[in-house]
C-alpha cells in the first residue's frame, strides 16, 4: 500500500484491542481522512463478552523478559496514568497498586530476566515513568507476605513492582468504541453480529470478506484482528493457536474489598495462577497457563481460499483449535483455582463461584504478536497473536499496527512481529517444554501449569469424576 495513495475502504475484522486501537489510530491519522473504515465482529453485542479483551480486569505492567515489550508497556502506561475523564485511565478505568511475581523453583529464568529488565529501564528512564525505589526483590515467604498483604503466599521468592497496576477491561473496550463513534463520524461503520465465513480472495489479492448469509464486504485493505478466531479464517498452522484459559469469580464483602483494594496483583510463575484486587465486590482468580486446545476440522479451502483442495470426492480438511464459548471450566481447573485461593486467601477458598469462564487466547509459539502483511495475499494485514498479554498495550498498539501497515514500524518490532519461516517455527517447537514436534502451547517462558490439555478430554474426565461421587 502506498502512503501517498491510501485505501478508500479499510475493513477491520474484530472489535477487540488490536482492531479498535488500530481504528482509533487510523481516525487520528490525517493520511486516512478520506478513508472509510468498517469494523465487524461476530458478537451480537459490543463489547464482545466472549472476547479475551473483555473482562473484569487485566494486568498492566512493564515486567517482561523481553525488553522491547517492557519499553512499549511503559509508553502505554503514560497514557493509562492519565486519569482525566476522557483519558484512558479516567472514570476508574485504571488502578496502580502494584504487581508481585513469584515462583517456587530455586531459580526461574523468566522472573529473573523480567526483574533485570524492569530495573534496567528504571535506571535509564528520564521521564519519571518508573521509580526504581518501587521495585523490591523478595526472599522467602515472609517478605512476599509483607509485600502482598495476603494471609498466605504462593512461592518462595520473587519481586514486587509497585509501578504496575490493572485496568477495567470491559470499560476500556467500551471507552474505545465510544471514542471511535464520536471521532470517526460518518466515515466509520461498526457492525456487530457479523460473522465472516471466509476471506474474499481473487488470485493472490484479498478483496474483503464473505459473510455467513451470503453478503460480501469489499475493501481495499483487510485487517484480520479476530484474536483466537483468526486461525479459523486463514491458514496460521504452526503460527497461531487458540488456547482456553480458566478463571472464576466469587463474591466478597464491602469490607473485604476495601481491605484488598490497595494490594498488588499477584501471580505465581510456576503454576500460572493469579489474583487481581476485587471490584464491584467480586474477586477474580485465574490461570495464565498453557491452556486447553479445542481441535476441530475446518475445510482447507476456508483457510487457503482459492486453492485446489479436492482429492477425488474427499474434501481436504485441517485440524484447528477453535474457541468453545460458554462451556463450564473442567474440574482440574476448578481445583487449581481453589488451591490458589487456599494458598493466598484461605478464608475464601470454599466460597461458591458466582461465575466461571474460559478465556480464549490467540497464542504464538514465541509469545510474540503477529503484526505483518500476509506474505501470500496482497492487501491482507494480520494483527493478531496477542498471546494473553496484548491488552496492556491498548493505548499504543494501534499506532504501531498502522506504522507496520505503512512499513515504517521500528525495525526491532518488525523483527519480532514478522511472519516467521517454517524452519524458524520448527526450531521454536523443538525447544518447547514438551519436546514434541507440534505447536501445542506458547513457549515464551511466562506460562505455568500443565501442558498439552485437550478441552473435551478434561470435560469428559470431569463428568466421570462427578459420576463417581
Amino acid at each position: 500500500m502506498s502512503i501517498t495513495s491510501p485505501p478508500q475502504h479499510i475493513l477491520i475484522v474484530g472489535a477487540g484491542v488490536f482492531g479498535l486501537s488500530t481504528a482509533l489510530s487510523l481516525i487520528q491519522n490525517q493520511t486516512y481522512n478520506a478513508t472509510r473504515i468498517t469494523i465487524i465482529d461476530a458478537s451480537p453485542t459490543l463489547p464482545n463478552p466472549s472476547g479475551s479483551s473483555v473482562d473484569a480486569n487485566r494486568i498492566v505492567r512493564a515486567d517482561y523478559a523481553h525488553k522491547h515489550y517492557a519499553e512499549l508497556a511503559l509508553q502505554a502506561q503514560e497514557l493509562w496514568r492519565d486519569r482525566g475523564k476522557d483519558a484512558w485511565g479516567g472514570e476508574g478505568r485504571y488502578h496502580e497498586p502494584g504487581f508481585v511475581l513469584t515462583a517456587v523453583a530455586d531459580k526461574d529464568a523468566y522472573l529473573a530476566e523480567a526483574l533485570s529488565n524492569v530495573r534496567s529501564l528504571a535506571k535509564e528512564d528520564k521521564h519519571g515513568r518508573i521509580d526504581l525505589n518501587k521495585i523490591q526483590e523478595l526472599h522467602g515467604q515472609d517478605e512476599i507476605r509483607k509485600a502482598t498483604g495476603y494471609e498466605g503466599v504462593s512461592g518462595d521468592h520473587g519481586y514486587a513492582n509497585f509501578n504496575s497496576g490493572w485496568a477495567d477491561a470491559e470499560a476500556c473496550v467500551a471507552y474505545a468504541l465510544r471514542r471511535i463513534r464520536a471521532e470517526g463520524g460518518d466515515r466509520v461503520t461498526i457492525r456487530s453480529n457479523t460473522r465472516v465465513q471466509r476471506l474474499l480472495v481473487s488470485g493472490t489479492e484479498c478483496k474483503g470478506v464473505h459473510l455467513h448469509g451470503g453478503e460480501k464486504i469489499v475493501a481495499d485493505l483487510t485487517i484480520l484482528a479476530a484474536g483466537a478466531w483468526s486461525p479459523t479464517l486463514i491458514d496460521l498452522q504452526g503460527r497461531c493457536l487458540a488456547t482456553g484459559q480458566t478463571m472464576a469469580f466469587l463474591d466478597v464483602t464491602a469490607e473485604e474489598q476495601a481491605a484488598m483494594r490497595d494490594r498488588p496483583t499477584i501471580i505465581n510463575q510456576s503454576s500460572g495462577m493469579f489474583i487481581i484486587p476485587p471490584r464491584n465486590k467480586v474477586l477474580k482468580v485465574a490461570r495464565h497457563g498453557y491452556g486447553y486446545r479445542n481441535p476441530i476440522k475446518i475445510p482447507q479451502q476456508t483457510l487457503r481460499p482459492g486453492s485446489d483442495v479436492s482429492s477425488g470426492e474427499v474434501e481436504v480438511s485441517v485440524e484447528v483449535s477453535v474457541p468453545d464459548v460458554g462451556v463450564p471450566i473442567p474440574r482440574e481447573a476448578e481445583e487449581g483455582l481453589r488451591n490458589a485461593l487456599r494458598e493466598n486467601v484461605p478464608h475464601m477458598a470454599d466460597r461458591p463461584f458466582v461465575r466461571t469462564r474460559i478465556c480464549w487466547y490467540c497464542d504464538t509459539p514465541t509469545g510474540d504478536f503477529l503484526i505483518t502483511h500476509h506474505p501470500e495475499y496482497k492487501d491482507l494485514f494480520l494483527a493478531t497473536g496477542g498471546s494473553g498479554h496484548g491488552f496492556k498495550f491498548f493505548p499504543v498498539i494501534g499506532e504501531k499496527i498502522v506504522a507496520a501497515i505503512e512499513k515504517r514500524v521500528e525495525p526491532e518490532l518488525a523483527e519480532i512481529w514478522r511472519w516467521r519461516s517454517e524452519e524458524e517455527l520448527k526450531e521454536v517447537i523443538r525447544n518447547m517444554a514438551d519436546g514434541g514436534d507440534e505447536f501445542i502451547a506458547c513457549a515464551d517462558g511466562s506460562r505455568g501449569g500443565k501442558i498439552g490439555m485437550i478441552l473435551s478430554e478434561e470435560i469428559r474426565r470431569s463428568k466421570s469424576d462427578l459420576a463417581k461421587l
